[in-house]
């Protein structure tokens, strides 16, 4: 593409999902802010919704799915518009051979904890992660736990072209001064117990099981508390659907807003993550930044993303995360330092960070022709 600068586009069909999509969106957006003078160049879903705005992005709109044969026939083409790349995800465009920039998240696919996926999905994952070992481009990785599996995975990978940039909680997740607004929202939504919340899928690694298990012998013990789970149920996954439907005290809450989960933030007793992996682990983030106290497995990036305001417990063992629990809500004074203690680690975490280093990464590539 003729230009005086360079132009990168960036692959955005995932903008309206959680996970990813959020990645994309954030740091896209902050992108934009930070460097007006320079152009970006989306490819968005032909359905979106809330597409961006900012003057410096232009945007071409894709019927093709994510994972999906057609893909591999359009982007390469899309691709070839621009003077470099961004790939959010590990489904690369195979046949397109110009500079590329790939973002990989995570290689749960591979590590596939609780048997979720299938060996079909397995396979591709493989696949795709396999050609992005052997192309020379730079790779950003979202925390160093999955720099180094893909570093045990793909020995062939070299050190020097995985850079670790993590994400970030947007600054709107924050602590409301103002009790009487989340106060309304838990009338409204009649959570009027004191309760525990998980944010996120339902897919096996998410290990959801244990955390029912362990809120079940907390209200053996009397606690009053309940489980609310924000997230779009797995119809796959049926055996844990009539778990969560059978325990009197867990609540689906589905996908929420922005707005309705910094209040939900802003309202329960403690974020629990009980995951067996993850790549990043974004609503630690978000929670911590509402000073919401996080009781977090000890496994993969999850200590490097709530650091010393996490309270850390054995995945596999429910006692562990039951004496956690009971720890925490039996003690307001360590709930409230743990607060604070969450409120600064979020701090560290910033989107502008994120984009300004994503940037250097363009300019390495583009520099070497990577």
């Amino acid at each position: 593409m003729p230009s005086s600068r360079p132009i990168v586009g960036i692959d955005a069909r995932m903008w309206g999902h959680p996970g990813i999509g959020r990645y994309i969106r954030e740091f896209v957006r902050a992108l934009a802010r930070e460097f007006p003078e320079k152009r970006y160049g989306l490819v968005l879903p032909r359905a979106c919704e809330d597409p961006p705005r900012e003057p410096n992005l232009f945007s071409e709109y894709s019927r093709s799915g994510i994972y999906g044969l057609r893909e591999q026939f359009e982007m390469p083409r899309r691709a070839g518009k621009f003077d470099l790349f961004h790939v959010p995800h590990f489904n690369i465009p195979v046949f397109f051979r110009g500079r590329m920039v790939v973002t990989v998240h995570d290689l749960i696919y591979l590590r596939n904890p609780g048997g979720f996926y299938s060996p079909a999905a397995q396979a591709y994952a493989r696949f795709f992660l396999g050609l992005l070992a052997k192309k020379e481009c730079l790779i950003i990785s979202v925390s160093n736990h999955t720099k180094a599996e893909l570093l045990e995975c793909f020995p062939k990978i070299r050190p020097e072209r995985i850079v670790v940039i993590p994400e970030a909680a947007s600054p709107f997740f924050k602590k409301m001064e103002d009790r009487g607004i989340p106060e309304a929202f838990r009338r409204r939504e009649s959570l009027e117990r004191p309760f525990l919340l998980f944010v996120g899928s339902f897919k096996k690694h998410k290990n959801i099981p244990l955390l029912l298990h362990a809120m079940q012998r907390l209200r053996d013990k009397g606690f009053p508390h309940e489980l609310a789970l924000v997230g779009e149920p797995d119809p796959k996954n049926k055996g844990l659907l009539g778990q969560i439907t059978g325990a009197p005290f867990a609540r689906m809450l589905g996908r929420r807003s922005d707005e309705e989960l910094r209040l939900l933030y802003n309202l329960a007793e403690a974020l629990v993550v009980p995951s067996l992996d993850e790549g990043f682990g974004l609503p630690v983030l978000e929670a911590m930044g509402c000073g919401l106290p996080v009781v977090v497995s000890r496994t993969a990036s999850l200590p490097e993303v709530a650091g010393e305001a996490g309270a850390y417990f054995d995945p596999r063992n429910v006692d562990a995360l039951e004496g956690v629990l009971y720890n925490i809500l039996k003690n307001t004074e360590l709930r409230n330092a743990m607060s604070r203690k969450g409120i600064e680690q979020a701090q560290e975490f910033s989107w502008v960070r994120t984009a300004r280093r994503t940037a250097d990464v363009y300019e390495r590539a583009i520099a070497s022709n990577l």
